[in-house]
Formats: C-alpha cells, sequence, structure tokens
C-alpha cells in the first residue's frame, strides 16, 4: 500500500506508559462498581493468532454490555472501569463497532479506555486492536476485519453481536484506518504533493517520503466492510481526495480539537469537503490529545504533552460530552 508514514503514524509520546501496559496480563483488582448506563461494562482481551503468510498474530479488546455488576481492574497504569470477562447481556442483539487507536507505529487503545467502555455501558459491542504491522494502511484495516470474524465466531458473543449495525471509529491515524475499512482508497500522490516542503504540519507529514513514490502503490484495502457509520476523532485525512472517498455515503461523525496540532485544512476540513455526503462536525476545545481519556498520574508525568491541557480545558467533561454525542448519533445510525 504504501511505506510506513510519520505524522499521526508516529505519535510515539504514549509509548512508554503504552508498552508498560502490555507487559501487565489483565489481572482482576475489584473496587466498587460503576454503571453509567443501561448496562455495565464488559471487557476480554483475545488474541488472532499467526497465519502463516497472511497475517500476524496480534491482540485486541472488546468491550460489551453485561448485566454483572463492575469489578475495575488495573493493566499497567491504565484502570479499566469494566468486568473483566463477564457474561454478556442477553437481553437483545447488539450494534457492533471497530475502533481504531492513533500512532501508526505501534500503540494500543487502552488510553481511550473510557470512551470504549461507556459505548460497552450504552449497549455496543466494541472491538479494539493493539494495531501491529509493518504497513499500517495495509495491516490495520485487514486487523479490524479479523478481529471482528474472531467476535462473530466466539460462541461467548456471536448470538449478541447484530453484524448488520456495524460501524467503524478511528482517532488521529485511526482516523485513515477507518476510513480504509469503510472503502476509501488512498491517493499518496495526493498526500505527497500536500507535504512537499510543508514545515507547518509535521504530524500529517514528517517521516513522508516527498521525492521517491516508486514504492506506493495504491489500491483499496482488501478488507473492505459493510460499515453504516464512522466516527472520526481528528482523523489523518491527507492521504485522501474526493475520488479516493466517492463510495463512503454513510453517515459520518468527524471531530475536530480547536486548538490541535494537525494541521485542519489538509487533514480535517479537506476530508470533510471531499466526503460525498456531508459530515456532522463537532469542535471541542484543547489539542490534538485531547481525545485521549484523562491520563492517569504515572502517565501525566511520562507524557505531558498528551496529558497536560490548557488552561479552562476540563478534559474530564469533554470526554462525558462526547461520550453521549456518539453513543446518540450511533443509535440513530447503526
Amino acid at each position: 500500500m504504501c511505506k510506513r508514514p510519520a505524522g499521526p503514524a508516529g505519535l510515539l509520546v504514549l509509548a512508554a506508559a503504552i508498552a508498560l501496559s502490555l507487559l501487565v496480563p489483565l489481572a482482576s483488582s475489584p473496587s466498587p462498581a460503576r454503571a453509567d448506563g443501561p448496562y455495565s461494562a464488559g471487557v476480554a482481551r483475545i488474541t488472532v493468532h499467526a497465519v502463516p503468510f497472511v497475517a500476524a498474530r496480534f491482540e485486541f479488546l472488546v468491550a460489551y454490555p453485561t448485566d454483572v455488576a463492575e469489578a475495575p481492574f488495573e493493566t499497567g497504569p491504565f484502570t479499566i472501569h469494566a468486568s473483566l470477562n463477564a457474561p454478556i447481556a442477553t437481553a437483545k442483539a447488539f450494534p457492533v463497532l471497530l475502533f481504531s487507536h492513533g500512532d501508526g507505529r505501534g500503540g494500543s487503545p487502552l488510553p481511550l479506555r473510557d470512551l470504549i467502555t461507556s459505548l460497552a455501558r450504552q449497549g455496543f459491542i466494541v472491538i479494539a486492536p493493539f494495531h501491529s504491522g509493518a504497513e499500517p494502511l495495509r495491516d490495520r484495516p485487514r486487523q479490524l476485519h479479523q478481529a471482528l470474524d474472531q467476535v462473530l465466531a466466539d460462541q461467548r458473543f456471536a448470538a449478541q453481536a447484530d453484524r448488520s449495525r456495524l460501524g467503524i471509529a478511528g482517532f488521529s491515524f485511526g482516523g485513515a484506518v477507518a476510513l480504509l475499512a469503510a472503502g476509501a482508497t488512498p491517493d499518496i500522490a495526493h498526500l505527497v504533493s500536500y507535504c512537499r516542503g510543508r514545515t507547518d504540519d509535521p504530524l500529517a507529514c514528517d517521516g513522508i517520503d516527498t521525492n521517491d513514490t516508486s514504492h506506493f502503490i495504491l489500491r483499496q484495502a482488501a478488507d473492505v466492510l459493510p460499515v453504516k457509520a464512522l466516527v472520526l476523532f481528528e482523523p489523518y485525512g491527507a492521504p485522501f481526495d474526493q475520488e479516493a472517498l466517492t463510495s463512503l455515503t454513510m453517515p459520518v461523525l468527524l471531530y475536530r480539537a480547536e486548538h490541535s496540532e494537525l494541521g485542519a485544512e489538509g487533514n480535517i476540513f479537506a476530508l470533510a469537503a471531499a466526503l460525498p455526503r456531508p459530515p456532522r462536525q463537532e469542535t471541542v476545545p484543547g489539542g490534538h490529545f485531547i481525545f485521549i481519556d484523562p491520563c492517569p498520574p504515572a502517565v501525566a508525568e511520562i507524557v505531558p504533552a498528551a496529558c497536560k491541557d490548557a488552561a479552562g480545558v476540563d478534559r474530564a467533561a469533554i470526554h462525558r460530552r462526547i461520550e453521549a454525542e456518539v453513543a446518540d448519533f450511533l443509535r440513530n445510525n447503526l
């Protein structure tokens, strides 16, 4: 598809905290239950085993509605407000949301854990890979597809997962992954043209070789999914022009941070103008990392740039607003 890009693909500021979280297995640490919606949140961590010559091994989280009281637990520096391996609620079938985190060189969904579990409480099954792979624009849509297939085949979830109501959400580089999995075709020439000589959008352009495009292969992802709705948080939109997005006629909810380090003109604004169906656009205060959950103290100490907000910016309150808006949007469109 293309070389590994930088920009949102190379956002490494959470690497230390995420690496720690990956080294610590999910282990129960009971504390008082918290239930903010009609359900409690359950969560499981599942491995997709390697398929020779096709796919590498990776893990994903699945968060889902449960009737079991929550027993929050810790993994690395993060507290997950959910019950580990609780049975899924059986009252009805639930829509499914695939979730792609940011950072094209690795990363984790755990910095977005509260949004993921909040959607589980609101009646969604959320599937969030720990993305890996050397070719993220090729590998990550495939990982979303493989994780979905595994959940649909898992006897714990298959009966309650409504495969006909499928959405995808993505943050930063994960926004590009969401677009690819929904059917967008990247236009790397467009990306190269945008980034050539540009110094004012390093999140989008750092590491992009604008002199040699011989290794770029332009094609639609092999793992396009029947998506009914998209939610994009500060998406990496520079690889897509209008022609690249012609098949994306589903409803889109598009978030922008008011003081983002990601250039809006070449990413969020350009994407909004190019989508065939005008998206619903929401703006929140703060920078690019405002969409990451409020940081635990240990993470804030390691990566203050991703955790510290400007005076007057209440990240927790912004997240409560986002959680409600996203749940309503998905209920209305899945």
